[in-house]
């Protein structure tokens, strides 16, 4: 089985706090391709020190990728602060009012209306979550982990089939290369029967042909390359059947390996028919390369 490293959720469940209060949280959880485990967190300040400890869940629990967490409190990430009046400041306002009014013989007096339109007469105190209510928030993080986990999984689960055509393609083609390489084995090997009676009884010019001959087949001797190819196929099916971390990885390097047979399966047959059947190959190879990317 694959398992994608895109994949997205999106979890709004109540949450009572151990005051009393009732409110709901969402959690928004994404993931992309990345070569390593990275998570970016967006939180409410009143849960700030709860980021170590939802990374680490997050690790357990996805393992790669680029991972995007935001988590807010519907209703304002400020459901937890409490407004709390400044009174020294306040007085501080109506004692320098009474001296204006004192020194400039001026009517009238400040009213609460005035006196809370004055700056800092007010100021907010960030509250601080129970023991019991960051255990209920890490257990919703731990359910939308595992939502996310189950939609990479659907995803992993079409990849597989495009990379179970991509390389069932590349094993018919390698197939096609074996069969027709034979053939041309074989009309060389003919043609040098026809000339080594003639260099055993001495003939320099059947010599000469048959040692052409023989460079030739070395020359464009496949068989090598076709057998590891086809190796590593086998090896990349072994892979879809087994549950094993960093698949995407192994299979990028087993990729990198049959790129490298095609190549220079290549570089050795001149024959048309081969070099056209090995582009191919390589044009499905590629393909895969793109969605190996995006295993895990």
């Amino acid at each position: 089985m694959l398992v994608s490293m895109t994949g997205y959720n999106s979890l709004t469940a109540p949450l009572k706090l151990h005051d009393g209060q009732t409110c709901a949280l969402s959690i928004e959880l994404k993931s992309i391709n990345g070569r390593f485990f990275e998570v970016i967190c967006k939180l409410p300040s009143t849960m700030n020190h709860m980021e170590i400890n939802i990374i680490s869940v997050l690790q357990k629990k996805l393992l790669r990728g680029r991972i995007f967490l935001t988590i807010r409190f519907d209703g304002g990430n400020d459901i937890l602060e409490t407004i709390i009046p400044s009174l020294k400041v306040a007085q501080g306002y109506l004692t320098a009012a009474e001296h204006i009014k004192a020194h400039a013989n001026l009517p009238g007096a400040i009213s609460i209306t005035d006196l809370m339109q004055l700056p800092n007469v007010f100021t907010s105190e960030k509250g601080s979550l129970h023991a019991a209510d960051e255990a209920a928030i890490m257990a919703l993080v731990t359910k939308a982990a595992d939502n996310l986990t189950a939609t990479r999984i659907e995803e992993g689960k079409a990849l597989e089939r495009d990379l179970a055509g991509v390389f069932n393609t590349c094993e018919q083609r390698i197939g096609s290369i074996e069969t027709l390489f034979e053939s041309i084995m074989s009309e060389k090997k003919e043609e040098t029967k026809h000339y080594l009676v003639p260099a055993q009884e001495g003939d320099e010019t059947a010599k000469d042909r048959l040692d052409e001959l023989y460079a030739t087949l070395n020359k464009i001797d496949i068989h090598e390359e076709i057998t590891r190819f086809k190796s590593h196929l086998a090896n990349v099916k072994h892979y879809f059947g087994i549950n094993q971390v960093d698949k995407g990885k192994r299979l990028d390097f087993i990729l990198q390996e049959l790129l490298r047979e095609v190549n220079t399966l290549m570089a050795k047959s001149s024959h048309f028919d081969i070099s056209s059947m090995g582009i191919d190959i390589k044009v499905e190879l590629e393909k895969a390369r793109e969605q190996v990317q995006n295993i895990i």
